[in-house]
């Protein structure tokens, strides 16, 4: 008897020990088209995101959070994502974490990998959710204990999920994550809505009725890691029409009453989590992880053993064998792989080149993302692109934004690809697929025998160019209601075909308009200020180092001064409408505007020194009047701020107001001489001031 208590006992703490082990799921497939045809060849979980598997951040983020299993879910591209977990280092004698990917062809949603899973009966106790193209630097051992001592006493709390703060206009902030929550004072989610671009929310009576304090936050985006109880899983099972986590969620708010569940929710602000969800995405998560925002998540830290990178300054990171010819140029933000060359004059600048690259003479990359083992001859031209491997470029191409070369596409000599071209090696007839990870390795193989069947259109990748125009499908099966969005042109396809519903909609709401400003470098420099303004403020960089940001943009894009101070004046009036969703009117703009420029005073007089220099900020304080009837109204009290910090001289705003419009244009002349009529008051001040400081140096 004593035995079998014995042996009793140490079977259950065998289960004990069992329930204790953290686990995590993660969902290699991400069931939409957003990056075909880039899929055709390898999943999205294996994209090189500064030349690293992407699924390396994630497996990196789980197993630095003390997860000790970690199951892999992955339908298409299996063998190769089966591959590269068997050859990762998670995988050695003494990784403290078993990794295993579990794999069906026959899952068409995220719904049918979690019932998928529930059918195999992996889970064991609470788990970790994440999708496979998720980057974070995120700590997840106190949340997970929260959500754990949560449940424990409330067994109806059967998800956490995790948002970051990012304003509205946030550089990793995408479309989907439009949302707007409401939550109690115990973070429990009462309402969760996507606004598809609609400017207002509804919430149902009962909301305020059975919650004396709600908070509404619109600040938000969902980062896409939860915490989930067992129960999860069981949702999805029990639910069948349940195809996403937005069902999910959607599901519990609405049968809260009848089935009791829970969601609550956990906000980080200064740690870094965001996904791969499209190419516009992959843009911004590559600069941040090159501008190492995500350490420890940084290029020299996820390389594979004997690939080390060496940083430089400016963001430059090389690793050790590569080629650099006399007169190359690598400005900022620029990676280059293992055993790449790059050519004589060649200038590169916020792009990343991949494994045994090589790059002609006198080529221009701006913003441009190669991966393996790709061909770029000389006197090539390139800005917002992504190559993937074995693409070859001829002599004297140009590719406008947008555009994706998939692989082994070959392209030239002398020819110009149209912005938003998207290109693959397989016929459309052949090569179309109603998802992008349902392109399995038969399919390529049979595609393969079939290139020769339909004719290359020389027009399009040149005289001895290869490859086909390949046109986004529409995806019914894509829960966020997205198409493709392309690199450099962040434009759902959706935008285009808006009635005149919406447009009514948008009518007395100019002040809500981000001011666009000149196209080209000048575009994509203002851009980037805004971006660096926005993380200065959101995360307390130091402003020594936004001035050095924008200087390196300023060379970057071969930016004036002239333009440099116009450009940084109209970023700093339209921040605080990124932050708001309704238009601001001028009572609620200028306190905003005056704390923000009370903290940006030493960029102001970095870049503001000499009459000229104040002129130019004037111009641009007029030009955005133009567009913003809130600026206008406020635009005494902001010459006002100006005048005393000593930014705008006496000399400089006199003169700027009697000097004649530039323009022909009769509205500007309109718009000017309403902009002089909002000022005079001021201007009179001032003037009497002048005359009283006159007289009294007299006396």
């Amino acid at each position: 008897m004593a035995g079998n208590t014995k042996k009793n006992k140490g079977k259950g703490d065998s289960i004990l020990q069992q329930e204790d082990i953290l686990q995590a799921v993660v969902l290699a497939d991400s069931f939409n088209v957003r990056f075909a045809p880039m899929t055709s060849e390898r999943p999205r979980a294996l994209f090189p995101l500064v030349n690293c598997p992407l699924i390396d951040y994630t497996l990196e983020f789980l197993v630095s959070a003390g997860v000790q299993e970690i199951f892999v879910f992955c339908c298409s591209h299996a063998d190769q994502l089966k591959k590269h977990i068997w050859a990762s280092k998670w995988n050695h004698k003494n990784s403290h974490c078993i990794i295993t990917p579990i794999v069906s062809e026959d899952c068409h949603s995220v719904g049918d990998a979690l019932r998928e899973i529930e059918r195999k009966s992996m889970i064991r106790s609470h788990f970790v959710l994440v999708s496979g193209d998720l980057v974070s630097n995120m700590l997840l051992k106190d949340l997970i204990e929260q959500h754990k001592a949560r449940f424990k006493v409330d067994k109806s709390a059967v998800i956490t999920l995790v948002f970051k703060q990012a304003y509205p206009g946030h550089r990793t902030r995408s479309e989907e994550d439009d949302i707007v929550v409401a939550t109690d004072t115990t973070h429990r989610i009462l309402s969760y809505q996507k606004m598809h671009g609609k400017m207002k929310a509804r919430f149902p009576l009962n909301l305020f009725e059975d919650n004396r304090e709600m908070i509404l936050r619109y600040d938000l985006m969902h980062s896409h890691i939860s915490i989930c109880s067992p129960r999860v899983t069981e949702l999805f099972v029990d639910n069948f029409d349940y195809q996403n986590m937005s069902d999910l969620i959607r599901g519990i708010l609405i049968n809260e009453e009848i089935e009791g569940n829970k969601l609550y929710m956990h906000v980080i602000e200064e740690e870094y989590a965001a996904r791969v969800t499209d190419l516009p995405m992959y843009d911004s998560i590559s600069k941040d992880v090159i501008r190492r925002w995500a350490h420890p998540l940084v290029p020299e830290n996820l390389t594979a053993e004997g690939e080390g990178y060496k940083l430089g300054r400016h963001n430059v990171y090389l690793a050790s064998d590569v080629t650099l010819e006399r007169g190359s140029i690598l400005q900022e933000d620029v990676i280059i792989g293992q055993g790449s060359t790059i050519g004589t004059n060649t200038i590169i600048s916020q792009s990343v080149i991949g494994k045994n690259c090589v790059i002609g003479e006198n080529v221009i990359l701006e913003n441009t993302y190669i991966w393996d083992n790709v061909r770029i001859e000389s006197n090539c031209k390139m800005s917002m692109v992504v190559l993937c491997d074995r693409v070859r470029l001829m002599d004297s191409v140009i590719i406008q934004p947008g555009c994706v070369l998939s692989y082994g596409v070959k392209v030239g000599p002398s020819i110009t690809l149209p912005s938003g071209t998207l290109l693959t090696l397989y016929p459309p007839s052949h090569g179309e697929s109603d998802q992008e990870d349902k392109v399995d390795d038969r399919h390529m193989n049979r595609t393969n025998r079939q290139l020769g069947d339909v004719p290359v259109d020389k027009d399009v990748v040149g005289e001895e160019g290869e490859g086909y125009v390949w046109q986004p499908p529409l995806d019914p099966d894509d829960d966020d209601g997205q198409r493709q969005q392309l690199l450099g042109l962040n434009v759902s396809v959706e935008d285009e075909t808006k009635g005149s519903s919406e447009e009514s909609e948008d009518e007395g709401q100019e002040d809500f308009v981000s001011i666009s400003p000149p196209p080209d470098d000048t575009r994509l420099f203002y851009n980037e200020v805004i971006d660096s303004m926005q993380r200065t403020i959101e995360e307390n960089v130091k402003l020594e180092n936004l001035i050095l940001e924008v200087n390196s943009s300023k060379y970057a894009y071969n930016v004036s001064m002239r333009e440099l101070v116009q450009l940084v004046v109209k970023a700093v009036l339209e921040m605080p409408h990124l932050k708001v969703t309704e238009p601001l009117q001028a009572s609620q703009l200028l306190p905003r505007l005056t704390t923000l420029v009370h903290k940006l005073l030493p960029v102001f007089r970095n870049y503001i020194k000499n009459v000229e220099s104040q002129l130019d900020c004037l111009n641009a304080l007029e030009d955005y009047c133009h567009a913003s009837r809130a600026t206008t109204a406020a635009l005494p009290k902001i010459l006002l701020l100006l005048y005393e910090a000593d930014v705008l001289s006496e000399e400089a705003i006199l003169q700027w107001y009697n000097s004649k419009s530039s323009s022909d244009d009769p509205a500007n002349s309109a718009n000017r001489q309403q902009i002089q009529t909002q000022v005079q008051p001021f201007i009179k001040w001032l003037e009497e001031a002048e005359e009283e400081s006159d007289s009294e140096e007299e006396d």
